[in-house]
């Protein structure tokens, strides 16, 4: 089942995330699109809209050292919303 709502679509994001980490899988578009997924949910706007308008184009032209800084984010981010994920179910981290 796809997830609507933001935080189940975020959710959705961070598994994938996490997973191509532990799995340490090549997947730079895969990532890419969590990139921009996280960035459209930390400025408000509705994640279902923004995965169905998501074209990797967007990342032409952004240089290496900007990507470097974004996914840096990322990463902390998604580990700022683990520990988050799992304070509100009730699991250690």
């Amino acid at each position: 089942m796809v997830e609507t709502s933001d935080d189940g679509i975020l959710a959705e994001y961070m598994v994938s995330y996490w997973s191509m980490k532990h799995e340490k899988l090549d997947r730079p578009t895969k990532l890419l699109e969590t990139l921009y997924i996280t960035e459209r949910y930390q400025a408000g706007e509705n994640l279902r809209e923004a995965r169905s308008a998501y074209d990797h184009a967007i990342w032409n032209g952004v240089p290496v050292s900007e990507m470097d800084r974004r996914l840096a984010e990322l990463d902390q981010f998604m580990r700022d919303l683990v520990r988050e994920r799992a304070a509100q179910w009730g699991q250690p981290h």
